[in-house]
């Protein structure tokens, strides 16, 4: 099918996001990542249908043997200290990103260098849950955080000690049962077999590199907010960070989870519709106009968000409504449904995807107007 592109960068054109994001090509799961976009993992079952959507071979075994077995992906923190599913080649830029906002982030809590060498000496060469390591630390190197650490999601200087350690690439955090979306973590030493190099010299220009193949044509907003620094910074490195050409891409029915990169990774959605009124992040319905993120799974034609879906776990199905009609949706859904039931037993948004929330966003698609 033929395709065009957009003649600058700054221009927005549909079918050349498309093609960044769904490659004509069963690509295998590391490279899929690599020309796609770094994967927000909180837990849930996104990564594994973002994946799926772009090469429908996958199976929950493939995902899951890449990233807790083959390590073609790691699961680490990097931009804005979130955990992410990265491609080899890019842990070392990843962590340097994660640090810096990590960093950023507890400059205000007390030092745990020493709590942290400690964890480091107690795994030795086994794998221990956080729960573990508190029982075998001494208790005085474990300090509760009070109000302070409640802000920032610390109970206590033991989890910021194991995220120092992940983001200055020590301790690598493995699900229970090589899950993506497991609700428990180990953790142990960072494997030798994973070099991690040397991080690039320009941070901002290296991520911006990476975002513009992923994203282009985006703003300053899209990576300044993507990559958690300013939108000054972002304007300076995008200036000389011109993105690569885009392939063609076939255009269909999608059934894209929330955090999706597709859309995750611009702020600016009525490029992508207008008129519709969709849940924000409080589950709240508004008008897309005043929305910078989806906070749905989306179905999506020729590159359009046509409608929203969701998974009912009780029954065992995908509830879902059009904003407009369009052929093929009954066939993508089955095929989704399918495949959730089947290998995957639910999608959840995060770890936590608590029944009331879900509630909500179901009752929400069952007052559309379909």
């Amino acid at each position: 099918m033929a395709t065009t592109f957009c003649p600058l960068p700054s221009d927005f054109c549909l079918p050349e996001w498309l093609a960044r994001q769904f490659p004509d090509e069963s690509l295998p799961v590391g490279e899929i990542v690599s020309r796609t976009g770094w994967i927000h993992s909180a837990g849930g079952t996104g990564p594994y249908l973002s994946l799926r959507t772009r090469n429908r071979s996958l199976t929950r075994q493939h995902i899951d043997d890449s990233v807790y077995r083959r390590f073609d992906l790691i699961e680490l923190p990097a931009v804005r200290d979130s955990m992410m599913l990265v491609p080899r080649a890019d842990i070392s830029l990843a962590l340097a990103a994660g640090h810096r906002s990590f960093m950023a982030r507890i400059k205000q809590l007390p030092n745990v260098d020493q709590l942290a060498d400690r964890i480091v000496k107690t795994l030795g060469d086994g794998v221990r849950s956080a729960d573990a390591l508190r029982d075998e630390l001494p208790p005085k190197l474990i300090t509760n955080l009070g109000d302070a650490g409640k802000k920032l999601g610390f109970a206590s200087t033991l989890p910021v000690a194991l995220r120092l350690l992940q983001v200055e690439g020590r301790v690598l955090r493995l699900a229970e049962d090589f899950r993506l979306d497991a609700k428990r973590y180990f953790y142990r030493r960072w494997p030798d077999s994973i070099p991690i190099g040397e991080p690039p010299k320009d941070i901002e220009r290296a991520l911006a590199e990476r975002f513009l193949a992923w994203a282009a044509p985006a703003t300053a907003d899209d990576f300044a907010f993507w990559a958690g620094i300013t939108k000054t910074a972002a304007k300076r490195v995008m200036r000389g960070a011109p993105p690569p050409p885009a392939a063609a891409s076939s255009q269909g029915v999608m059934l894209l989870p929330f955090r999706d990169n597709y859309f995750t990774l611009h702020r600016d959605l009525t490029k992508f519709a207008k008129g519709i009124k969709l849940l924000d992040m409080s589950n709240k319905p508004a008008p897309i106009e005043k929305l910078t993120t989806l906070h749905h799974s989306a179905i999506v034609v020729d590159g359009e968000p046509r409608g929203a879906w969701e998974y009912d776990k009780d029954a065992e199905k995908i509830v879902w409504k059009m904003f407009r009609k369009s052929p093929g949706v009954e066939t993508a859904v089955k095929e989704t449904e399918k495949f959730i039931r089947e290998e995957l037993g639910d999608h959840t948004y995060y770890a936590f995807d608590h029944g009331r929330i879900r509630q909500l966003r179901l009752a929400f698609i069952d007052k559309l107007h379909g």
